[in-house]
């Protein structure tokens, strides 16, 4: 009898040492596999996943939590208050708000985000002239995207591998017109050139209309702009309002769609900064978070954020490209006033590039001006996104509040730019 219970232990000694290395094993496996990261973070992790602390958050007064003004909330769920642990760079945030304090628009957003990880850096807003935006200007309103469209659209062509950013195309009128005779097949009487890089820059309405109904086309137009997630929920810890991109009926009406001259393409500041994140992180769009942390009063962690990508949303071939495009606005283009004397000094090295638009709201009837960018120097890769809305007079360009906004990034952090 001995010999035989010998054998059965030795036996059942090695069926548990094999579960345990089989075991640990698909453990380990998974956490080193970045294929299945994020199905271990949610399958094991002991915090709340962001959907669930959004869905809890949406329940709650946010009011002053999304204006910054406390970082102590109540949810119904918890018998003690939640801290929230802003992710915002202090030196930023702060930068930002005094800038808008200073120039006072009628409306002012600005969002900074870490284009790598989809940190939100800054998030400032000052509303002096509309009464209608009664929540938080950042996640609760759209604004038509005007030219910044025109970022989806030269994705779109550089894809179908029709032109390229020197390119040449024909065109005729005026830069910032759009006609329907303008956008007869065979261009005739004043007939112009420009490439893609210049018509990018100087944001020409004609080009990006005759890109949209004679290159590329309706669906492949509208496929890019979902991609760049227009039309999608963006995962957030605070419920965020969707983009969207407009559905032409016709060809007029996907030449304005693609030069952004319509009313159709609406997008939020945030999903600004996460377009120009994404050029900047070679076509990688990151999930963007707010919040570094949340735990109860007591001290528990409930919630931990952690860099996630959302979406590939071009290949870094073409992220490239855009990214030339983005230079040359800031160099040439439409932003070139606001950005010069920029690269001398302590800031000779950094690239940095954008997409402005101008147009005017319908619902808030007042102009819109826009600055979607990057600034980016030995990996260090910042994406900004900047609103100002007027009524009647200008204080100051988008695109210059993105260029001081970039200083501050630059300057505090000590990055060596030589």
């Amino acid at each position: 009898m001995k010999p035989k219970f010998k054998l059965l232990t030795k036996g059942m000694v090695f069926i548990a040492l094999m579960l345990l290395v089989f075991v640990g094993g698909w453990y380990f496996g998974l956490r080193g596999n970045s294929k299945h990261s994020f199905a271990y973070s949610k399958l094991l992790s002991p915090y709340l996943a962001k959907e669930a602390l959004q869905l809890k958050l949406s329940q709650c007064d946010l009011k002053e939590v999304c204006a910054f003004k406390k970082n102590e909330v109540n949810i119904p769920d918890y018998s003690e208050p939640v801290i929230l642990d802003f992710a915002f760079d202090p030196a930023i945030q702060t930068a930002s708000e005094e800038l808008l304090e200073h120039y006072k628009p009628d409306l002012g957003v600005m969002v900074a985000m870490d284009a790598s990880t989809g940190r939100i850096l800054a998030m400032a807003s000052q509303n002096r002239s509309f009464p209608s935006i009664t929540g938080n200007p950042v996640l609760d309103v759209t604004y038509p995207s005007a030219s910044v469209f025109k970022v989806i659209t030269a994705a779109a062509a550089l894809e179908k591998d029709m032109v390229q950013p020197n390119s040449q195309i024909s065109y005729q009128g005026r830069n910032h017109t759009l006609y329907k005779s303008q956008l007869k097949e065979k261009v005739s009487g004043w007939k112009r050139m420009a490439t893609l890089k210049e018509a990018f820059a100087k944001s020409i309405n004609t080009v990006f209309g005759r890109l949209g109904v004679f290159f590329i086309g309706k669906e492949q137009v509208k496929s890019v702009s979902n991609r760049f997630w227009f039309n999608e929920k963006i995962p957030a810890e605070f419920p965020v309002i969707n983009s969207r991109s407009a559905n032409p009926t016709n060809e007029y009406e996907l030449a304005e769609m693609a030069s952004g001259y319509t009313q159709e393409n609406a997008m939020s500041v945030l999903h600004g900064a996460m377009i120009g994140a994404a050029i900047a992180n070679d076509g990688q769009m990151m999930e963007p978070y707010f919040l570094n942390a949340a735990y109860l009063k007591s001290g528990k962690t409930i919630y931990r954020s952690e860099p996630q990508v959302l979406a590939t949303v071009v290949s870094p071939e073409t992220a490239f490209e855009l990214r030339t495009l983005m230079q040359e606005t800031v160099a040439k283009g439409t932003s070139r006033k606001s950005f010069r004397g920029f690269f001398k000094g302590d800031f000779k090295g950094l690239e940095v590039g954008g997409k402005t638009g101008s147009l005017t709201d319908n619902v808030l009837h007042g102009k819109v001006d826009w600055f979607v960018g990057f600034a980016q120097a030995h990996g260090r890769k910042i994406a900004v996104s900047v609103l100002t809305v007027n009524k009647k007079f200008w204080t100051v360009k988008s695109s210059y509040l993105a260029r001081k906004t970039i200083e501050t990034a630059f300057s505090v952090k000590k990055v060596a730019l030589k």
